[in-house]
């Protein structure tokens, strides 16, 4: 095997913008071809076009949808035959007290952070050759509870746990499966929620060991290596945090 991305053919789910854009970005300058799937078709063509269309396939669909990932899957047949990696990294939030929250916010979002990831995994599992590679991508909060996040932690923790389970069942298919961590990221969508007052963006920075929010090209640095079939060959089933030590701090 290879050192790097060289060829390999990746999907990425809400690839059209933010970590999942930067991430396609990241993976095309290694030599990877990267289709993008993302419900904002207008956003996946625009990222499609600025990294090239001979390397990234721009795919319109909801993740939700299993006709949408079955249409990406099948194009990347048809134009680089097949997949190599997947990168579930479409996902939503709803933010409210438990007792405010229905059943049907919940499920709002366990479709989109959980059930689509599931969905997406299993369909390119089995297209997968021996080597193949799947990044979810889940939370620090995944691994540590937030008030008024229930839907967002729970999913993202029940991520974790589809990791593991995928990683040990996929393992004699030749499958890696690793889910990564990102803290809080100095992206639009973060500095838009400190801007309406979802978060104290000082607190976050004070109680971060290094002091300051991580960025979307450290996120998808991570992915990267974890998709990579020589630098992270004997790693499967685990969790990659980036963070800036944030969970790791349990001072005031």
């Amino acid at each position: 095997m290879t050192r790097g991305l060289a060829d390999r053919r990746i999907l990425i789910t809400g690839g059209g913008a933010g970590i999942g854009a930067t991430t396609a970005r990241a993976a095309v300058a290694e030599g990877a071809r990267v289709a993008l799937l993302d419900i904002d078709a207008t956003a996946a063509e625009r990222t499609a076009q600025t990294l090239g269309p001979d390397h990234v396939l721009a795919v319109s669909g909801d993740v939700t949808d299993p006709f949408a990932v079955a249409r990406a899957l099948d194009e990347m047949a048809q134009r680089w035959g097949g997949i190599d990696a997947l990168v579930n990294n479409a996902g939503i939030y709803d933010h409210a007290p438990l007792l405010e929250l229905t059943l049907e916010r919940w499920r709002r979002v366990f479709d989109v952070n959980l059930f689509a990831a599931i969905e997406a995994a299993n369909a390119a599992a089995r297209q997968m050759e021996p080597g193949g590679a799947i990044v979810n991508v889940s939370s620090v909060l995944g691994q540590v509870a937030a008030p008024t996040r229930g839907p967002y932690c729970v999913s993202k923790a029940a991520l974790i746990a589809l990791t593991k389970m995928q990683a040990i069942e996929w393992a004699e298919r030749g499958i890696r499966v690793n889910a990564i961590a990102p803290g809080y990221i100095d992206n639009e969508a973060v500095r838009s929620f400190e801007a309406a007052g979802g978060m104290d963006g000082a607190a976050v920075r004070k109680r971060t060991p290094l002091h300051r929010l991580g960025t979307e090209e450290e996120v998808a640095a991570g992915i990267l290596f974890l998709l990579d079939p020589a630098r992270a060959a004997y790693v499967t089933g685990t969790v990659l945090e980036v963070s800036g030590g944030w969970t790791a701090y349990g001072y005031v």
